[in-house]
């Protein structure tokens, strides 16, 4: 696609953002740049538009913030939802149809991450600061500086430390959540966009988009480890259960990463254009999230990837421009929401069949599970309304309004 194509669906995806829109237009500029000096060196072309704007905009969505898989819910939960359009999160009580009062935090479309004791959230701004909130009295602390465009969030399974993923700075900093107080930055490569954290805590892993690397970090010294070479513009990222194995989006494919050698394996392709990914508590599948090829909004699909032996099965057919995943704690279900369709897609994962859409606000943009398994809930940006929906029966419940531009949320046990 040539570069005018680029920057005219580029444009039009930001049109109505101002916080994101100079975050997109230099994440734009950066891969022209990189599409040329491609081109120049005789390298395949940059990655297909699709993929370039889900790199500049959905990652900064991720993680969506369920605890571990053994905490148990005792009923109660928060669910906090970061407006970016109001500079607020909005706390929505476990099963109130009202929301809470709006907690005030910085402009941006920066990452959010909980603590696994669901003390803490802490939210990101594009001014480069990360301001803590304590879930009991729902009010922030100090904002922590950090590096400049902060945007991916990750807590240790110990609850110890926050890492902070900064664009712009190429860096990423560690925050002591005992302290709220940051340490030294980290260099890793261009771009960072994810992190992922192994279950054991041990190393967490960043994908840098501008470097075409995965950079692992260990988390008792705070040193990054030699970049591990993967596909063009590493995404989203996730790892196993038992933390043999990293997931990476990269170009139009899937690599699987050993952790115990930090080795590459071979690119497995997912079909289409992969933007994300989730995995079943029992670490058995992978779910790829992409589209098929054509032009937008494009036709969505849902690859299966077995782990055991990195064979992808069918794609499974959701709906249009799918932009958010996520897998019910007991593994039965995989909800998928589309952006294009305003609709949420349940998928069986015993049998991989999708069920008929669930209709849900205009511009769903984000999706995640109560602890408990009973309640999806679903950020749609356009609406400006968070969607529940039973999961017993796959029914929506009463939109509930939150701040302009509804992003991102995380949900505390």
């Amino acid at each position: 696609m040539d570069e005018a194509r680029l920057r005219m669906v580029l444009g039009s995806a930001l049109a109505g953002e101002p916080p994101i829109r100079p975050v997109g237009g230099n994440v734009l500029r950066a891969g022209i740049r990189r599409r040329r000096r491609r081109r120049v060196l005789g390298a395949a072309g940059g990655a297909t538009v699709a993929t370039l704007i889900a790199v500049a905009i959905p990652g900064v969505i991720r993680p969506l913030g369920a605890p571990p898989d053994s905490q148990q819910s005792a009923g109660y939960f928060t669910v906090y939802v970061r407006s970016v359009g109001a500079g607020t999160v909005t706390p929505i009580s476990a099963g109130a149809s009202t929301p809470g009062q709006p907690i005030t935090v910085g402009q941006g479309t920066g990452g959010i991450g909980v603590t696994p004791d669901g003390r803490t959230i802490y939210v990101a701004d594009y001014g480069g600061m990360v301001t803590p909130v304590t879930t009991a009295t729902n009010t922030p602390g100090k904002p922590i500086k950090v590096g400049k465009v902060p945007e991916a969030i990750a807590v240790t399974p110990d609850g110890k430390t926050a890492y902070v993923a900064n664009v712009f700075s190429g860096t990423v900093t560690p925050i002591r959540t005992a302290t709220d107080t940051p340490g030294r930055p980290i260099r890793v490569g261009p771009d960072p966009q994810r992190i992922a954290i192994t279950p054991d805590g041990k190393t967490a892993y960043v994908t840098n988009g501008g470097s075409d690397t995965v950079t692992p970090i260990r988390t008792a010294t705070n040193t990054a480890l030699p970049p591990i070479h993967v596909g063009h513009s590493p995404g989203a990222i996730v790892i196993t259960p038992d933390g043999k194995t990293a997931y990476v989006v990269s170009d139009h494919t899937v690599i699987p990463i050993t952790t115990a050698t930090n080795t590459p394996g071979k690119p497995i392709n997912a079909g289409g254009d992969p933007r994300q990914l989730a995995i079943t508590p029992d670490g058995k599948t992978v779910y790829v999230l992409g589209c098929a090829p054509g032009l937008l909004p494009c036709s969505g699909t849902v690859t299966p990837i077995t782990t055991a032996t990195n064979i992808p099965g069918e794609p499974i057919k959701v709906g249009r421009s799918p932009l958010a995943m996520a897998v019910t704690p007991n593994g039965k279900t995989a909800y998928v929401a589309n952006l294009g369709s305003n609709t949420v897609t349940p998928i069986t994962t015993a049998t991989n069949t999708p069920a008929k859409p669930i209709n849900v606000g205009r511009g769903p943009f984000a999706i995640a599970i109560t602890p408990d398994g009973k309640t999806a809930y679903v950020v749609s940006k356009t609406s400006n309304t968070v969607t529940p929906i039973t999961t017993a029966t796959n029914i929506p419940g009463e939109p509930i309004r939150v701040g302009s531009k509804p992003w991102s949320m995380v949900i505390t046990p």
